[in-house]
């Protein structure tokens, strides 16, 4: 039997943060920029989205009615790397990467969506990290 590689979607973004700040941003504050109305399973019945600080963690979303699982935390380390089991809609089984890197006064982050497979909608999800890194970016421009 052979298998073909599917390309990871990879998206990198400069930002104004610290990479330490642009992690606390992208995990701890998750919330304030996830773009919940075109990108979960609630949409406007979502009332935050929490990802738990530590490997084994939930990444999942919060309505009324309870809680959505988006996946789990496959590796934390603060404030550089968090990768995530990605559990959401025709990606299951995927794997998110984050990493945050410095450069000059702000932070270079990459975010890697691998382990797709032929029949999996990579083209779609390439297009969706645009729509989701947008606020994060316009959020990690905005120093307090």
């Amino acid at each position: 039997m052979s298998t073909t590689a599917v390309e990871a979607i990879r998206k990198t973004v400069l930002v104004d943060f610290t990479p330490a700040e642009a992690f606390d941003l992208f995990t701890a504050r998750i919330a304030s920029w996830w773009p919940v109305r075109t990108h979960s399973y609630g949409g406007d019945d979502v009332t935050s989205v929490v990802l738990e600080p530590r490997v084994g963690g939930r990444l999942y979303e919060v309505t009324d009615k309870g809680e959505q699982d988006w996946g789990s935390v496959l590796a934390w380390e603060p404030p550089h790397r968090l990768l995530l089991d990605w559990q959401i809609g025709e990606a299951c089984g995927t794997e998110v990467e984050v990493t945050f890197e410095p450069e000059g006064p702000g932070a270079r982050v990459v975010l890697e969506h691998r382990g797709f497979g032929e029949s999996d909608p990579r083209e779609r999800y390439a297009g969706g990290w645009d729509v989701v890194l947008a606020p994060f970016v316009e959020s990690a421009s905005k120093k307090d």
